[in-house]
């Protein structure tokens, strides 16, 4: 499972397994039986088309979800917390503690606005938009991830550009002093200092605002799964 939160490294893979077990009796009741004659070349198809679908699914909410990691991580890097790796078990990748800590706090989010729940929603809805035995063209679903990969970097960016334009005018005036007085090394002796507690005090005060952003984001792009399968080239069955 990539789903955010629950594709976590900590979860166990028997939790994994059992949740596997009980979504599929939960959704094989509901879902249309195919009305092919099986062959070996028909379920290789057709066990491909379910992985794509998937793919497709988990990978583009996985992007948009990662945005704010991404920009926490530039905001890391910049306000000098760059040193400080830590895991990110929900990316499966190391961050900087702001980036971790963002990460954990927005699967907490995405768990307590039950965007789980919706995510499941149309998780199901795809058995009836692809059904059993359909091939797809996943040409559509490409289409796709290169528009939420750009707007990934795009959110990214906007969600750190408070606090890079912070750093840039910091380093402006600390530049300036250096120039005043070259002798004083106040690049390391001020301008360390000066960058990470203006910066801090600037993630502190942006953080609730992009989560807002980010929770808006994740959510527009489960909205949007059903309609980009709707557009994918389904074969007949």
């Amino acid at each position: 499972m990539i789903m955010p939160a629950f594709g976590a490294r900590g979860v166990p893979a028997m939790t994994r397994i059992l949740c596997i077990l009980a979504l599929t009796g939960l959704v094989a009741p509901m879902v249309p039986m195919a009305t092919i004659t099986p062959t070996l070349g028909l379920l290789v198809f057709g066990i491909m088309t379910e992985v794509i679908v998937g793919v497709i699914i988990g990978g583009t909410v996985t992007f948009m979800f990662g945005s704010l990691a991404l920009a926490c991580n530039l905001m890391s890097n910049q306000i000098g917390h760059g040193a400080a790796q830590l895991f990110d078990p929900m990316l499966k990748v190391s961050h900087g503690p702001i980036a971790t800590l963002a990460s954990l706090l927005a699967a907490g989010i995405f768990i307590g606005t039950n965007q789980h729940l919706v995510l499941l929603i149309n998780v199901t809805d795809t058995f009836h938009i692809v059904p059993p035995g359909s091939v797809v063209n996943p040409v559509g679903g490409g289409r796709w991830w290169i528009v939420v990969f750009s707007e990934m970097l795009t959110a990214s960016l906007a969600m750190a550009g408070p606090v890079l334009a912070l750093v840039f005018v910091i380093h402006c005036f600390v530049a300036v002093l250096t120039k005043l007085a070259p002798q004083m090394n106040i690049f390391f002796s001020l301008g360390m200092i000066m960058t990470m507690v203006a910066g801090t005090w600037m993630v502190h005060l942006a953080l609730p605002h992009q989560f807002e952003a980010h929770h808006a984001l994740v959510s527009n792009v489960i909205e949007q799964v059903p309609l980009v399968l709707a557009e994918m080239d389904v074969a007949p069955r």
